[in-house]
């Protein structure tokens, strides 16, 4: 119950930011966010197995013991993305969201963590004109679409460092709906607008399980999440209308990935992901297939001891491929992108921002009718032992007196 509440009051308080776009947004959940922290996306979407780095990418529990104080990490990401169709009409779209903060208490051997998650989300609106003749009369119609998909995790994390192999289990509650809006405008006054709308809205525990471990400069991370199905209520609406009309059911499905990381010298690290979610086993939409996705990446850890604050800075880059879930025209939907981020260090010792751009590319006009590609500029901070009391240098302190002899 107190993870049910978690969850809405979250969503209640960041609503109004959080949702990225996609054209293929109508068929399905195009844009997944694979639940890596703002580093990891500068790097590939890499991580799950870096245990070499404080660590907070929330699909592996056991990244919770890369941290050894108490820490917090958040991110806001924006963007532009261009939606091109097969008649080469085209247009510009910006987007906005939270993904995810976290915040770990350590205790010894101990990791406890609470967090929040935009696991995937899709808003976005058309609006096309057209020119009929009804009973000898010219009538220009304007018709509106709109999609707006959202899935929001919230839970706690408890994680063990051992000796043998660090674990953790992560426990969520997933909320989510899904709003489809139809609208025809008539410029005449005796046809009447013409309005529909579905809405489902569904909820319900989940449970995230991870594994990691270092062996040397070799260190790697196992997740794994259980599927579950998620239940609420639709709704139906029209001009006169609006009831529930049935119980509303989502399946999201069993994730599983593995992470691993090569520290080939003290300051150059390499890394490599591979996700798959078992779509194909649900039946939310037309055409469900299993999604894979992998990507490789490389970092310099940047020189804390250097004087030169370019030296100190965190680099990295990295590449990413992925299908969406669903197919259209028979034909898979690929997405392949460029990342690139670094870090700033900040004052406070060992806090930094971080900042990732992607560079994407999803579809083919001439397969699926519809293509987009466009960047996402992601900015997060991570660090700020809040809980700690600094230092007084301001209290009096005895001074030494010279020895004379």
């Amino acid at each position: 119950m107190k993870l049910k509440i978690l969850a809405y009051l979250t969503i209640m308080l960041s609503f109004g930011i959080l949702s990225a776009h996609s054209i293929f947004s109508f068929y399905g959940p195009a844009e997944m966010n694979y639940q890596r922290d703002t580093y990891s996306e500068g790097m590939g979407g890499t991580g799950l197995g870096d245990l070499f780095r404080p660590n907070v990418s929330l699909l592996n529990p056991a990244l919770s013991t890369t941290i050894d104080k108490m820490h917090f990490a958040t991110a806001l990401s924006m963007g532009y993305t261009t939606y091109k169709n097969s008649e080469n009409v085209s247009f510009k779209d910006d987007q906005i969201f939270l993904p995810f903060f976290n915040m770990i208490i350590p205790f010894r051997q101990h990791r406890l963590g609470v967090n929040f998650q935009n696991i995937s989300s899709g808003r976005l609106s058309t609006e096309q004109k057209y020119r009929r003749e009804i009973d000898e009369e010219e009538i220009h119609l304007t018709e509106i679409q709109r999609v707006d998909f959202t899935l929001f995790k919230a839970g706690i994390v408890y994680a063990y460092q051992n000796k043998y192999v660090d674990w953790g289990v992560g426990l969520n509650y997933i909320v989510g709906h899904d709003v489809r809006f139809f609208r025809q405008d008539y410029d005449s006054s005796s046809l009447m607008t013409s309005r529909f709308e579905t809405e489902h809205t569904f909820n319900n525990p989940s449970i995230d399980i991870g594994l990691a471990k270092k062996l040397d400069n070799v260190s790697v991370g196992l997740a794994y999440s259980l599927p579950v199905e998620l239940k609420g209520d639709s709704y139906f609406k029209t001009n006169t209308l609006n009831e529930k009309v049935t119980q509303a059911v989502f399946e999201y499905p069993a994730h599983a990935a593995l992470g691993i990381s090569w520290k080939v010298h003290e300051l150059f690290f390499v890394s490599s992901d591979v996700d798959i979610e078992l779509w194909g086993n649900t039946k939310n939409f037309e055409n469900p297939v299993n999604t894979f996705r992998t990507g490789f990446g490389i970092s310099w850890a940047g020189n804390k001891d250097s004087r030169r604050y370019l030296a100190r800075m965190p680099l990295r880059s990295g590449i990413s491929y992925k299908n969406l879930p669903f197919e259209i025209n028979d034909h898979q939907i690929s997405e392949l992108a460029y990342h690139i981020g670094f870090s700033l260090p900040l004052k406070t010792h060992d806090s930094y921002l971080d900042v990732a751009v992607k560079f994407f590319q999803r579809g083919d006009e001439n397969k699926h009718n519809l293509s987009e590609n466009g960047f996402l500029l992601t900015i997060g901070t991570q660090g700020f032992d809040f809980l700690r009391r600094p230092a007084n240098r301001k209290a009096p302190r005895e001074i030494p007196i010279p020895d004379r002899r």
